[in-house]
């Protein structure tokens, strides 16, 4: 699994991060901003950077990176420990789920025991998670949501434009030319397709949903030309 690498960035330097340009991004999402009350419909944003207002992908090089914009997001980024954000997508028909949080500690996973590999982990400057397989225990009164990890990759969080950005190669996806990008289904959106929610003792509960958006569109990989 590759380290996570965020930098912090005060703005106008996430370019350099993320290497040569490539196609533009195209948004997937947009979201109303100051909903973000923990689904209490009082329409004042929590401002923890927890308000999603868009979500965009793009490709670069070798890599697919995915844009998260807020409504507001403090210098340190979003809040962290406390909530995480999901964005569960397909490539083709295989299913995938990206977990963010500005920081996080691997604790013990007291409900189902699935997380331990994370246990004494610490990621202070940026926690990307991509998941995969994810499959449903019924452990008591509740369903938990046991995905594996496919890896701990790079990422930026940009407080000056309120923007995270989650990157992973494209091989380690099974992304090529004419690969689909878009909702996915079954077990990765059990909890949300895309949110933020809550997150204590390794889990969280679809009822603690802080915001959430749905997908408008889908991305297509472009073919490769033809040679003439």
């Amino acid at each position: 699994m590759r380290r996570a690498a965020a930098i912090l960035l005060a703005g106008g330097l996430i370019i350099g991060l993320l290497g040569p340009a490539g196609a533009k991004p195209k948004t997937m999402w947009e979201d109303d901003a100051g909903d973000a009350d923990v689904g209490q419909g009082l329409g004042a944003s929590i401002p923890a950077g927890l308000d999603l207002t868009s979500g965009a992908i793009e490709l670069k090089g070798k890599d697919l990176l995915f844009h998260v914009t807020h409504a507001d997001m403090p210098p340190a980024g979003s809040l962290p420990e406390a909530a995480r954000f999901l964005w569960a997508f397909n490539v083709d028909s295989k299913g995938y789920r990206w977990t963010f949080k500005s920081a996080d500690i691997g604790k013990p996973d007291v409900l189902a025991g699935q997380t331990d590999e994370r246990v004494g982990r610490a990621d202070v400057q940026g926690h990307f998670r991509l998941e995969g397989d994810c499959a449903s225990e019924v452990v008591g009164a509740l369903n938990a949501i046991n995905c594996k990890p496919v890896g701990y990759y790079e990422g930026a969080i940009d407080a000056a434009s309120a923007t995270v950005t989650l990157i992973v190669p494209l091989k380690d996806i099974g992304a090529k030319p004419g690969s689909t990008i878009g909702p996915a289904g079954g077990n990765e959106v059990a909890i949300c397709a895309i949110c933020w929610v809550s997150h204590v003792a390794e889990r969280s509960l679809d009822a603690t949903i802080i915001d959430t958006a749905v997908w408008t569109t889908t991305y297509k990989l472009p073919k490769k030309k033809k040679k003439k």
